[in-house]
């Protein structure tokens, strides 16, 4: 396996993990949690859309 960085934030992944990545990538389902974030990302941005700004809100 190796995997490289850059300073700009580029990966890559090779081996036995490269060939899993792109099995999940590929045929992957995503989680709850995932679909929760993409739900209220998409929110905020339809509302920056509408108003120019996003308003967000601390949870307790």
């Amino acid at each position: 396996m190796s995997v490289k960085t850059s300073v700009f934030g580029g990966i890559t992944i090779s081996g036995n993990d490269a060939k899993a990545f792109d099995r999940q990538v590929t045929h992957g389902r995503p989680k709850q949690a995932a679909r929760d974030s993409y739900a209220r990302g998409k929110s905020l941005v339809d509302e920056f859309n509408r108003k120019g700004y996003a308003t967000i809100k601390p949870k307790k």
